[in-house]
């Protein structure tokens, strides 16, 4: 096979694997069922850890682009090109999925690895098409389809409301989409017919229709109420792949267009949108820490833990209106979904070991079991992040652009309100054991899945905090590059 050859492999393992494995686990996870590969009772076990495998695959294939192995794959006429932020996504979402459904259990355990794969795959391939808005439409539509499969059970009432909300919320959003791309479009007749509009009306219209699609689809107050049922009612694997990191992906691009438009347009931007955009990122991040320490249900600790982080989104929305040029908000995206991932990691170990809903009926549960204490630590550890990293530095640039001593005050309140949330769980953990913490059978430290999962946390938590550099060589920036989106003035 000659050098061409192979790198045209490469190629296209990298543009299609995620896709590719996707699809496979339909036809393999039935298969691997059947009674002639094993027994029938460990038919959901053995549909798990395939899953876990094929994620595991998905995200190397993620790493094999970033060591500078080309990745676009030319089919004739289509070209797919899979974005930094596509290869990260999947690089870092392949493994910590992985460990998700290993550590969780279940008969639809297979079921839920493969909301993560398919997931993954949508969000890779809505990050690698350049046409203007329509990933976003891709990841909304898909994001609702996942939360249906992830949902399951007809008989679970709770369930089937948390996917009509979003189902509802889809619906908006999609509309949103249309008339921000609608608006879009109309920038270039703006320059040839004065009359028809001004350019800066038009891009304040676009950055107001992508502003709300992102408080909304992060779940920012007072949008808060679809992210926190959704972290309530659907599995875990669900409740983040659409919950966080499908809107991530979603933040990702809007980011980027609007830094693209914005810089095209040589008036400031921002008007009334802007001080709004600012006080309720704070205020999300104050009523989201707020809400964790007051909460006992574990779901919604996690839920309100969730809509507290959003709030450095939607700063950083801010930032990216008042200095179109900056990266910091996109650099912000990835270490905020790690952070609430990695904290999804506890609620799966936490859920299989006690399968409790209540911070008070576990108490102790950090001194019986210690490795899952390990993993929330790792959690407070990911938040704070390294000092004088390029994630400090990213905060303080996106808090600096509010430009309101009052708005940094707040969110450097809710920051360390979302902290002392992380803190008082591992508190409760560490004080006298409860009746059914006391009962419950402790697995050995050396288990493959422990081992798994305390090895994933420390990834997880080092790539979130900063320690550890996760951006390849061919990722250079946590955004599409310019080549890859239309400008304002190109658009037919």
């Amino acid at each position: 096979m000659s050098e061409a050859q192979i790198l045209l492999l490469l190629s296209a393992l990298r543009a299609l694997a995620p896709l590719a494995l996707a699809l496979v686990s339909l036809v393999a996870v039935p298969l691997i069922g059947s009674p002639r590969f094993g027994a029938p009772l460990a038919a959901a076990t053995r549909a798990r850890y395939l899953v876990v495998g094929l994620l595991l695959l998905s995200g190397g294939a993620g790493f094999v682009a970033g060591a500078g192995v080309t990745s676009t794959l030319s089919i004739g006429e289509l070209t797919i090109n899979p974005s930094q932020p596509g290869r990260l996504f999947v690089a870092l979402g392949g493994p910590i999925f992985a460990i998700i459904v290993a550590v969780g259990q279940g008969r639809r355990a297979g079921a839920m690895g493969q909301v993560a794969l398919f997931g993954l795959a949508v969000i890779d391939l809505a990050l690698a098409i350049p046409v203007g808005l329509a990933p976003i439409t891709l990841l909304l539509i898909g994001g609702t389809s996942l939360a249906a499969l992830a949902a399951g059970g007809k008989e679970d009432a709770e369930r089937a409301r948390a996917v009509f909300r979003d189902l509802r919320s889809a619906g908006v959003l999609i509309t949103l989409t249309v008339i921000a791309e609608l608006l879009r479009a109309s920038i270039p007749l703006s320059a040839t017919d004065p009359a028809y509009a001004t350019t800066s009306s038009l891009t304040a219209g676009v950055a107001l229709a992508l502003s709300l699609i992102v408080l909304a689809s992060v779940g920012a107050f007072p949008f808060h109420h679809r992210l926190v049922r959704m972290f309530d009612a659907l599995p875990i694997v669900g409740s983040l792949m659409v919950g966080v990191w499908i809107p991530a992906a979603i933040t990702l691009i809007i980011f980027s267009e609007l830094s693209l438009l914005i810089a095209a347009v040589n008036e400031p931007m921002g008007g009334a949108v802007l001080p709004i955009l600012v006080a309720t990122g704070a205020f999300t991040m104050l009523f989201g820490g707020v809400s964790a320490l007051l909460h006992d249900d574990v779901g919604e600790v996690l839920g309100f833990f969730a809509v507290g982080s959003s709030g450095w989104l939607v700063l950083g929305l801010a930032a990216v209106i008042t200095r179109p040029s900056t990266l910091a908000p996109h650099e912000l995206v990835i270490p905020a979904t790690l952070v609430i991932s990695l904290f999804g990691v506890w609620r799966a170990a936490v859920r299989r070991r006690y399968d409790l809903v209540s911070l008070q009926e576990l108490t102790g549960w950090a001194r019986h079991t210690s490795a899952i204490g390990l993993v929330l630590v790792g959690v407070a550890v990911a938040m704070v992040a390294l000092p004088g990293s390029a994630i400090w530095a990213a905060r303080a640039e996106v808090i600096g652009a509010s430009g309101s001593a009052i708005t940094v005050v707040i969110a450097l309140i809710g920051a360390v309100a979302l902290f002392a949330s992380i803190i008082r769980v591992i508190l409760i953990g560490l004080a006298q054991k409860s009746h059914v913490v006391e009962r419950t059978e402790v697995r050995r430290v050396t288990h493959p899945v422990t081992l798994a999962m305390l090895a994933g946390a420390l990834l997880i938590a080092g790539a979130a905090a900063g320690i550890i550099d996760v951006e390849s060589a061919a990722s250079e920036l946590l955004r599409p590059g310019i080549e890859a989106t239309s400008p304002p003035a190109e658009l037919p």
